[in-house]
């Protein structure tokens, strides 16, 4: 059984939620207690061609509610899988008074007519004397009011480590007075007080340190307190965590049978002749069991097939998830991007009625016939210099690349510890891809294809087997390369002209990304997205290794600038199947200097966007599963010209004209192992010095 300890990161809200942004402060950002080391195998990629049959958990409310009685939460919130706590703030001087969940208001208007009564909560551990059940409600502007406490039941709930599961004690507690499901205007924080205990004996906390039951989920989890910059509500990384605390929401008459779906997934790309599989997720928002129900399967908003869930299933109060697939081939779908959907049709025999804003789900996937070979793989590697663990993660990609040179290795730098911030750490970034990928350090993103279910594209690199996890980093990009291929070869033209004194004058790159697609590429990736990053070797400074602080550590690929005018990578404008585009970048003073053996690298990617609009609304890509990277393309700037044109093919005529290690130093004559060669023509190759 793991004990998590939650760090405070950037937040970054779902377009629904955006309107509750200003409740929250600047958060503060900390390291964790444990990092437990991945296993060389646990790196494996979700393959969705065979998916397996989700089956449903039981219902979420328990035997006590009312029939005209439900509970409602952030998905995920209704199953204990593990206990979480703060304590490492308390025990730098903050303090924590409260956790809660933030429910958007569309998660209730489905229930319009009702009133919520009180709230349903598990805990791992007691909270406090004095602990307190609270229900705030959000004003139009965000702002929050008390509505509603009371005195907190702390039932606590206990792990079977034989079983390997939580026995769950449920606490009921109904509020003095209700509030109407319409008066909740923008969102609700659902939580309690409590005291977050701290134990340092030998670095150890003890099991009061973890009080906040947590279930695997998604959603927005915040604390109150003083962490450092004042009392206010600050947002929790919780990595794919959310409370289990849910309201209960009463109606008189009850709950008419009403199915939500939850989302649909399905691969990313396929050739117009294959079988699509898909999965589909629904929820029960009813007072009754769901024992029939039937849903169209839409291709470009089409209806193109019907299916019903199997005999004997049920639909409960968690979400359910089915299985379906369809013959492309009988529909004689053009290449190109399209959507598909799920919508309820029937419930209990009965045409979908009711609240019906939630019947449909989409997700993307995208027809091809031509490939082209892949350039590089992207690897957006998140660490910090306060993260002890983080070297780990070095390790294991300095193995990666010595098994492989088509790694575009971009190290994202993020600060900890906010009274030793990180030096490399750049604000765009932060707030961005980084907000949006990861749970802790030291993780990556490969080539941003979603790995595990835990709604983060990050996976954990730190490992006590370097060459094993490399291996199977690996190997999931080969698997990336046969899901995704793709469609478009870039090419970098670059060229540099550093300041007259690089400690004291910026430098100016004027740098030119060509795409070169197969036929169709332009219909393939219409709404791709060009990533542009430039990142330096040589950088020496400190580092936190195994709770020792090394003060020359060699940095890697950092993360310098962020190119496009976009941080999330700028719209592609597309010539029939190909695009060009040019930008003039400002490398800062003190950012550069060729002179100490320091190197600047380009790495160019054509990815897709993190979001897309269907009639106005803003969705997820596929719940993650449609922001992959189709190409990359890396290039070694040098001062003057450069291009990456040849790709992996080289001149027979071009000669050496700069040389280095495997850690990124300058070396004057070759040495054992890994060399890397600048090439005149502006290329680099690996060669193995024995």
């Amino acid at each position: 059984m793991n004990r998590i300890l939650l760090s405070l990161c950037a937040l970054m809200l779902s377009a629904s939620a955006a309107n509750a942004q200003n409740l929250l402060s600047s958060s503060v950002q900390v390291s964790k207690r444990n990092v437990v080391t991945a296993k060389a195998g646990n790196i494996q990629l979700r393959d969705l061609t065979a998916p397996v049959q989700v089956k449903a958990n039981k219902s979420l409310a328990p035997q006590k509610l009312n029939a005209n009685q439900k509970s409602v939460g952030l998905d995920g919130s209704g199953t204990m899988v593990t206990s979480v706590g703060i304590p490492n703030i308390v025990a730098q001087g903050g303090t924590v008074k409260g956790a809660y969940n933030l429910m958007d208001a569309s998660l209730l208007s489905r229930f319009e007519g009702g009133k919520i009564v009180g709230m349903r909560y598990l805990i791992g551990a007691e909270l406090g004397s004095s602990a307190k059940v609270q229900l705030y409600n959000c004003d139009k502007d965000g702002n929050p009011a008390l509505f509603a406490e009371k005195e907190a039941e702390q039932k606590i709930s206990t792990y079977d480590s034989k079983n390997k599961t939580y026995k769950e004690e449920w606490n009921e507690v109904y509020f003095d007075k209700a509030l109407n499901v319409s008066d909740v205007v923008t969102g609700l924080f659902v939580g309690y007080t409590y005291k977050q205990k701290t134990t340092q004996s030998g670095g150890q906390y003890t099991e009061a340190c973890f009080p906040l039951a947590a279930g695997q989920g998604s959603g927005t989890v915040a604390v109150y307190g003083d962490l450092g910059k004042g009392t206010a509500f600050y947002s929790l990384n919780t990595g794919g965590l959310v409370l289990c605390i849910q309201v209960i929401v009463e109606k008189e008459g009850g709950f008419a049978d009403d199915l939500g779906m939850v989302g649909v997934a399905t691969s990313s790309m396929l050739r117009p002749t294959d079988k699509l599989p898909l999965q589909f997720y629904v929820k029960n928002y009813g007072s009754s069991e769901c024992k029939a129900a039937s849903f169209d399967i839409t291709i470009d908003k089409n209806v193109v097939a019907n299916v019903a869930i199997p005999e004997g299933a049920t639909i409960g109060g968690e979400t359910t998830g089915f299985n379906a697939s369809l013959n492309l081939s009988e529909y004689g779908i053009e290449n190109g991007t399209h959507l598909l959907g799920v919508q309820v049709k029937t419930v209990n025999g009965e045409a979908a009625s009711g609240y019906t804003d939630d019947d449909v789900a989409y997700t993307q996937f995208r027809t091809y016939s031509e490939t082209t070979s892949r350039q590089f793989n992207l690897l957006e590697h998140f660490t910090s210099s306060t993260c002890t663990y983080c070297p780990l993660g070095y390790d294991m990609l300095r193995a990666l690349q010595k098994q492989r040179d088509d790694v575009a290795w971009v190290a994202i730098h993020g600060t900890m510890d906010e009274s030793n911030p990180d030096p490399y750490e750049i604000a765009d970034a932060t707030k961005t891809i980084m907000a949006y990928s990861i749970g802790g350090y030291p993780q990556a993103n490969l080539n941003r294809f979603p790995i595990t279910n835990d709604g983060t594209l990050a996976v954990t690199i730190a490992t006590d087997d370097p060459e094993g996890m490399a291996t199977s980093i690996g190997n999931v990009f080969d698997q990336i390369d046969e899901i995704v291929p793709s469609q478009v070869k870039l090419d970098i033209e670059a060229n540099f002209t550093p300041g007259k004194v690089p400690a004291m004058n910026p430098g100016t790159l004027k740098i030119t990304v060509k795409g070169t697609g197969v036929k169709g590429a332009g219909k393939i990736l219409e709404d791709a997205v060009l990533g542009l990053y430039i990142t330096e070797n040589g950088l020496v400074s400190g580092q936190l290794n195994q709770g020792k602080w090394i003060t020359k550590y060699n940095h890697e690929n950092v993360l310098r600038v962020i190119g496009t005018d976009n941080p999330w990578g700028d719209a592609i404008t597309w010539d029939g199947d190909n695009f060009e585009k040019t930008y003039e970048v400002t490398i800062p003073k003190k950012t550069y200097d060729y002179s100490k053996g320091n190197t600047l690298n380009a790495v160019a990617f054509v990815s897709l966007p993190f979001m897309f609009e269907i009639d106005g609304k803003r969705y997820a890509n596929g719940d993650l599963n449609n922001v992959w990277v189709n190409q990359c393309q890396f290039l070694q700037i040098a001062e003057g010209n450069a291009t990456s044109i040849k790709g992996v093919e080289t001149s027979e005529n071009a000669t050496v004209v700069a040389r280095y290690a495997a850690d990124g130093s300058q070396i004057s004559a070759p040495v054992k192992g890994i060399n890397i060669l600048k090439m005149s023509d502006g290329t680099t190759r690996k060669v193995v010095v024995k």
